[in-house]
């Protein structure tokens, strides 16, 4: 097999444009001929109220809805209005996506194409690839003959010189300018209706003057309410006419307009064309593989632990990749995998080089073409990926479809941006410590291009787990059921929220840190409602007392109750503050039942307790610190930024907090 690692970029901003049916089945209708009776009748009754005036225009009847194509593309949109149709030598092998690479940031995706070799160089086109495709990332192989050369074309997908693009720009002036002299001839009726209505006002006028000086005719006054009324009623029914034509034609030029303006922003959408230029060594049949990078795709990892009382000692482990993409092509059936590495970041032999000031051009070139591919690609992308999904994915041009479509697709993508941004971090931190770890989706699926997650299964495992209840009363009064299990999974854990299970049934979520193969860890599992834990401050044996140096003496109390009516065996947690100030001193450390701190202050009582049984821990310590310490502590809260919303994750507080805290209850 051979590969060019050779990419060029030609003809951008050339060629012509592409995209899909739906101006076809919205505009076209619209120019159909008009009706011929019913225009006449209208110019009839309009012509006879009004006299001198002018006869509204035909207007198109409203064609009937044809059923929607289920994926319209922007490539046959952009046909129907290319000057000239597609050559058929131009038209691009028939390929498929086979393989794609998530990362945290983008997808490597591998197209494949059965192709014919001569012993001449023959050059295929994959053809009708975003226009955000990366570039330097291009890529080509064969499994038979030799790569010659690989060249990136861009296009656009429509311009506005183009002979169909004018043809439908005229077609919407010509609707535009139907609907502006119904509007005109409303206005001519309108004033038409006021001239009237002067007349009448006039007559009666007019009327109670006769009155005084001469005989009235009943002859002469009944022609003038004669003409009132009949102005009156041919100028309504006129009315009535142009507002319906009016009506029937609003429709049409909505559509007009709307399809109109995605003409308009297909102009501003690129097409990618990669031609690879094979020679073989004979004629024969050979596989060609294309891969590329594209923006606008992530992942990140999830997993599921399911426990069964009929089964206590074993748990189902299933690990997850929720994968999210808006590369404009939906991955059908494509072998997918997914890794924490970087696909940009170089890997090197650790070894120790010149320790130098300043950068050197060598460097420099490969750093900022490695930067300036991708950032292209990502431009590109925010530039036209949303236009580009919503004319591919929306199921047809009704107006509330295509705004939920949109409504949808911009919660997808901003959903897709947060996960990026959580995974980035989170693989950049594995990569710190030196781990990179690759998964292999289980399961064949259809991941569309409209932002919609979807998990797909990376691992399963049956392993053995050991129940524990932890406890921690000065954390929380609730006990906790933990899973302490190995790794045994064959693969590593990455770091990700755990849905829990118990027999079916959901128990909620927690999240895990990154675990390696053969590993122990332990997971939250649920909450232990058998052990009942208090804990509080003996202020009997507690003081406080303000000199050069406070001195606070503590005494906390803690109790675990066990209300079940078998034996419970818990682990209950207490600590001792460190003290990492020298300002701060802590002394008289009295534990009952006795057991000592390790080097963090932590102190772990392991018992047993007997159905209904209930013990008493009880720690004790004495802190001495400056008063200006309490000060300190009181600014730096004024200056903290406001309470997070109840979602955000609880502020950790530090020990000199707490003691702010305590002082408050003497």
């Amino acid at each position: 097999m051979a590969a060019s690692y050779r990419t060029r970029l030609a003809g951008s901003h050339l060629g012509k444009n592409r995209s899909s049916a739906r101006l076809a089945r919205t505009v076209g209708p619209s120019m159909t001929p008009p009706r011929p009776s019913k225009w006449i009748a209208l110019a009839l009754l309009v012509s006879a109220a009004l006299g001198c005036t002018s006869t509204p225009p035909a207007v198109t009847p409203r064609a009937e809805n044809t059923p929607p194509q289920s994926t319209p593309p922007v490539f046959a949109l952009a046909a129907s209005v290319a000057d000239t149709a597609e050559d058929p030598a131009d038209r691009g092998v028939a390929s498929r996506i086979t393989k794609v690479t998530v990362y945290s940031d983008r997808a490597l995706v591998s197209r494949e194409a059965a192709v014919a070799l001569t012993t001449e160089p023959t050059v295929f086109r994959f053809k009708k690839l975003p226009g955000w495709v990366d570039e330097g990332s291009v890529r080509a192989a064969t499994s038979a003959g030799k790569i010659v050369d690989v060249v990136v074309e861009r296009r656009f997908l429509a311009r506005s010189t183009d002979e169909g693009f004018r043809k439908v720009e005229e077609k919407h002036r010509a609707l535009l300018r139907k609907l502006q002299a119904l509007d005109d001839e409303l206005a001519i009726l309108n004033a038409q209706q006021q001239h009237v209505e002067s007349i009448k006002v006039f007559s009666v006028e007019k009327l109670e003057g006769d009155a005084v000086t001469k005989d009235i005719k009943v002859d002469t006054y009944g022609q003038v309410i004669d003409f009132v009324s009949g102005a009156l009623r041919k100028t309504s029914t006129s009315r009535r006419e142009v507002q319906a034509a009016r009506e029937q034609l609003a429709p049409d030029v909505e559509a007009s307009a709307r399809n109109l303006e995605e003409l308009r922003r297909l102009t501003k959408l690129e097409e990618t064309t990669v031609l690879v230029t094979v020679q073989g060594t004979a004629a024969a049949n050979a596989s060609l593989t294309l891969t590329y990078a594209t923006p606008g795709a992530t992942w990140e990892p999830m997993h599921e632990v399911r426990a069964s009382a009929a089964d206590p000692d074993w748990v189902e482990l299933t690990s997850f990749a929720v994968v999210t993409q808006t590369t404009g092509e939906d991955w059908s059936h494509a072998e997918l995998s997914f890794s924490t590495q970087s696909s940009s970041d170089s890997e090197r032999i650790p070894e120790l080089e010149m320790l130098a000031l300043g950068k050197t051009q060598e460097v420099t070139r490969s750093v900022t073409r490695q930067v300036t591919s991708f950032s292209s690609a990502q431009k590109k992308f925010e530039e036209q990926n949303r236009h580009w999904n919503r004319m591919n994915q929306a199921i047809s041009q009704r107006v509330s479809e295509v705004e939920q479509f949109d409504q949808s697709y911009s919660s997808n993508l901003a959903l897709l941006e947060r996960v990026q941004s959580k995974t980035v971090q989170i693989f950049q931190g594995l990569q710190t410590r030196g781990t990179t770890a690759h998964f292999v989706a289980k399961d064949p699926a259809i991941v569309r291009s409209d932002g919609r997650s979807i998990r797909l299964r990376t691992g399963s495992s049956r392993i053995k787990a050991q129940r524990r209840i932890i406890a921690a009363p000065e954390e929380s009064l609730n006990a906790a059921v933990t899973l302490e299990m190995a790794n045994k999974t064959g693969q590593p854990l990455l770091p990700g929220s755990v849905a829990r299970y118990q027999d079916g049934a959901f128990l909620g979520m927690t999240d895990i840190d990154f675990v390696t193969k053969d590993e122990d860890f332990s997971v939250f599992f649920s909450v232990a409602d058998q052990v009942k834990l208090t804990r509080e401050l003996d202020k009997h044996q507690s003081s406080l007392q303000r000199n050069a140096r406070n001195r606070m003496q503590l005494s906390f109390v803690s109790k675990a109750k066990n209300l079940s009516d078998r034996p419970v065996t818990v682990v209950l947690a207490e600590r001792i503050p460190v003290s990492e100030n020298t300002e701060i001193r802590v002394s008289n450390v009295k534990i009952t039942p006795n057991e000592k701190p390790d080097a963090k202050g932590i102190v772990r009582f392991t018992m047993t307790l007997a159905p209904r049984e209930e013990r008493e821990f009880r720690v004790s310590y004495q802190v001495e610190y400056p008063p200006s310490l309490v000060f300190d502590v009181r600014r730096k809260q004024m200056q903290s930024p406001p309470s997070p919303s109840p979602a955000a994750p609880k502020r950790k507080i530090d020990f000199e907090e707490r003691l702010i805290d305590i002082e408050q209850q003497f």
